[in-house]
């Protein structure tokens, strides 16, 4: 997904935040779009700033920009957001981007109005597609971005000690699923090397991944980072969100907030292709939703 932003007000982009009526947002937007963000509640903010952006001014004279969201502030009759560009990326003329508005989900007359839409299409890989963007932003994984922005089918969270079957389901996957819709830590190790690193895989896991499988296992319940990651995951359990949550166990270690009714794959009796085979099957399934 990405937000279109478009305006009248001349200069608007050349300042750090701009406000919206509140009735242009998720104007020219899709109905299942439209339905997901009618509530600006915390959850849904941060699924929206993990969107990259394409800045718009009224017409077809001045070039568009990328970037992306760093803050949204709902008021009585308003949103305010806070933004940045795409340093990378040069202002794009609109006679580059006008061959591929439909491709873009943007309709005829759209840009003729200042509003917001979220349209369900992937902004880099057709800006790329359309040699538009430097292949740099296609990461070696097939995706363009950060890690913040960037959305997944599938994410493994995992203690070290079963790092080798992990892999080995991840590698099996690959084969069957778009390049880069899976989140596998050593596939985005420049990335995690940061300060605030918690903030981050919390970001991936709660917002920004549709299914996450979880290794279930002493090693897991022990382990720092498996705790900061499994914050996110009780989140999304407590949300009543099932479909989103998968385990697989290597014992039977009690593991707080998992319970003897809860349904697991186990790796003692399954190999990594068949895991794998279970994984994409779920994947399917949640596709359909």
């Amino acid at each position: 997904m990405y937000s279109l932003l478009v305006t009248a007000r001349d200069g608007a982009w050349d300042l750090p935040a701009y406000e919206f009526e509140k009735e242009r947002f998720l104007e020219h937007t899709n109905d299942k779009e439209r339905a997901l963000f009618r509530s600006l509640d915390a959850e849904r903010i941060e699924l929206l700033k993990s969107f990259p952006c394409l800045f718009a001014y009224e017409g077809n004279s001045q070039p568009l920009r990328v970037g992306y969201i760093r803050a949204i502030k709902e008021r009585s009759r308003s949103i305010m957001i806070e933004y940045e560009f795409e340093g990378d990326i040069p202002p794009i003329p609109f006679s580059e981007i006008s061959p591929i508005l439909n491709l873009l989900e943007i309709s005829k007359g759209e840009m003729n109005r200042t509003h917001w839409a979220v349209k369900d299409e992937s902004l880099f890989s057709r800006l790329h597609t359309a040699k538009l963007i430097d292949p740099k932003f296609i990461n070696p994984v097939g995706r363009a971005g950060k890690l913040e922005e960037l959305r997944f089918k599938v994410a493994f969270s995992f203690p070290g000690e079963v790092r080798e079957s992990v892999l080995s389901i991840v590698n099996q996957l690959k084969s069957s699923l778009p390049s880069g819709s899976i989140f596998y830590d050593d596939d985005f190790t420049a990335q995690l090397a940061r300060p605030n690193l918690d903030s981050l895989l919390q970001t991936v896991y709660l917002n920004n991944s549709d299914l996450i499988v979880v290794f279930l296992s002493g090693d897991y319940e022990r382990k720092i980072w498996c705790g900061i990651e499994w914050r996110a995951i009780r989140g999304i359990i407590n949300n009543k969100s099932d479909h989103a949550v998968m385990f697989v166990r290597s014992d039977e270690a009690e593991i707080p907030g998992v319970f003897a009714h809860d349904g697991y794959l186990d790796l003692r009796r399954f190999s990594p292709e068949q895991v794998a085979d279970f994984i994409l099957e779920r994947v399917r399934l949640n596709e359909r939703q």
